[in-house]
């Protein structure tokens, strides 16, 4: 109950994003700037920073919401097939999710997901979270053996481990 209450303290530092001018936003583990333009042909553009069209206010955290959507998917699953054919390993399915507690999940048909927020962290990170779930592929707990196949594919996934730990709420939007 403790351990609970911690992390939803934690989770209530961090703020939902108000899509307001200078605010900002994580994405792999970079921090940039939104503004708010006039044109309004394109709703949402990134360019090392976020141009967010004045007549798209109302929609704002959907675009977003779908702009990390495309990102995650397009650079997980880009790590995902990576890590897979370097370590030999096999996935069925793949998928983002809007999950809000757990990093990654990997099915007993090892079928993988990733939360869509996971895109925010610095790209170590993201590979972490993707080995952790792949070595799920082979073993489907957390056991020594389990931590030993994490650790032959990433020698220092503890220092990951503990900045999701220390940052994880960070990463809302």
């Amino acid at each position: 109950q403790n351990k609970q209450k911690l992390v939803k303290e934690k989770y209530a530092q961090a703020q939902s994003k108000r899509f307001i001018q200078g605010e900002e936003f994580l994405y792999l583990g970079n921090t940039y700037r939104l503004y708010i333009v006039a044109e309004n042909a394109v709703p949402l553009l990134f360019d090392e920073e976020f141009r967010l069209s004045r007549v798209y206010l109302p929609k704002a955290r959907e675009l977003f919401s779908d702009w990390y959507r495309k990102q995650a998917y397009q650079k997980i699953k880009e790590r995902v097939d990576w890590y897979a054919h370097l370590f030999g390993l096999k996935y069925n399915k793949f998928g983002i999710t809007n999950a809000q507690r757990r990093w990654g999940s990997c099915s007993a048909k090892n079928n993988l997901h990733f939360p869509l927020r996971l895109i925010m962290a610095p790209l170590s990170i993201i590979d972490y979270v993707v080995i952790h779930e792949l070595a799920h592929t082979k073993e489907k707990n957390h056991s020594k053996r389990f931590w030993d196949r994490v650790r032959l594919m990433l020698p220092d996934y503890q220092e990951s481990k503990r900045w999701l730990r220390k940052n994880g709420h960070l990463l809302v939007f």
